[in-house]
């Protein structure tokens, strides 16, 4: 299992931004695969939150956290 950690940010107010956590679940999933077929998975999400543009998106193990 990998998560998708995707940035998305308000249509109307771009200055309002989120981040969004989605799991792919796949058997021995590696990043580069995540990379290619997470697309997929954003996709889904972008078509159920119209209202939401994608901003930039990555994959890491579920639970990672970025320290900024």
């Amino acid at each position: 299992m990998i998560e998708i950690l995707v940035s998305v940010c308000f249509i109307t107010d771009p200055s309002k931004c989120k981040e969004v956590h989605l799991t792919y679940a796949a058997d021995s999933v590696t990043p580069h695969q995540c990379m290619m077929f997470g697309q997929a998975e954003i996709a889904k999400w972008s078509a159920g939150h119209p209202k939401w543009r994608i901003d930039k998106w990555k994959c890491q193990r579920p639970g990672q956290v970025a320290k900024i």
